[in-house]
């Protein structure tokens, strides 16, 4: 090979990109969001994650519905935040549990539902998401569920009067009530939390050649951890 073409092949190699993984995510604050500037705790912990690896994740956001859609297509190596449920129905590796979220009920604060277990529940018209890996137990305790789109539509509609309460994780519901001036006041969490349920990101199990993007996760977070950026990252994410 001529001596004159290596500076050109090495500056072509410089200029390609490394391979990344392709992620997909919902609209799930404080975790995941495009209203903030770092995209949410668990979107910063993932790419701080692979940064310390040498890759720069694309993280996609769509309706949740959708994110699993693309999964099952093959579009992305992976999505975040899933719950088990979500892991197993999608046949993915989990990484390591990033939180653990109190699962359970919002009511409008004039109108609280009192109850001690899900027995108490039978019959009442809960909101829940399209999509969501709700817990099984849950889902076929007698409850009705009616489905909207996200999150925010179904505390929407609960401040409406048009079912009794809405199935969500504590965090989020307590963050989007506070951001809304129509909900803000109106709409209370309700004791005891049905699950405490961890929150993770799922990859598509590798393909013969394929990077191990689970693998190579797992290593950036022991990085993280290591370099005491995994604990700053959560500090700047804790409500205030």
């Amino acid at each position: 090979m001529p001596r004159r073409l290596y500076p050109i092949l090495l500056a072509l190699y410089c200029l390609t990109p490394m391979a990344a993984p392709r992620l997909a995510t919902l609209e799930y604050p404080p975790y995941s969001t495009e209203t903030m500037p770092g995209g949410g705790s668990i979107v910063e912990l993932t790419e701080r994650a692979f940064a310390t690896q040498g890759h720069r994740p694309r993280i996609d956001f769509l309706p949740w519905a959708r994110v699993r859609a693309e999964l099952r297509q093959g579009t992305y190596q992976g999505a975040l935040a899933l719950w088990p449920q979500e892991i197993v129905e999608e046949k993915l590796i989990a990484s390591r549990p990033l939180f653990y979220s109190q699962l359970g009920l919002f009511a409008r604060r004039g109108d609280p539902v009192r109850f001690r277990s899900l027995d108490d529940l039978r019959g009442r018209r809960i909101g829940i998401v399209r999509g969501y890996g709700y817990p099984l137990r849950i889902l076929k305790s007698g409850i009705v569920a009616e489905e909207a789109v996200d999150d925010i539509s179904n505390l929407r509609k609960l401040k409406a009067g048009r079912f009794d309460l809405v199935l969500l994780e504590r965090i989020v519901g307590e963050y989007l009530i506070a951001g809304d001036s129509r909900l803000r006041g109106r709409l209370a969490w309700q004791e005891p939390a049905l699950e405490r349920i961890p929150l993770v990101v799922g990859f598509v199990p590798p393909r013969p050649g394929e990077h191990d993007w689970a693998a190579v996760f797992e290593r950036g977070l022991r990085e993280l951890h290591a370099r005491g950026e995994y604990m700053r990252i959560l500090r700047r994410y804790q409500p205030r």
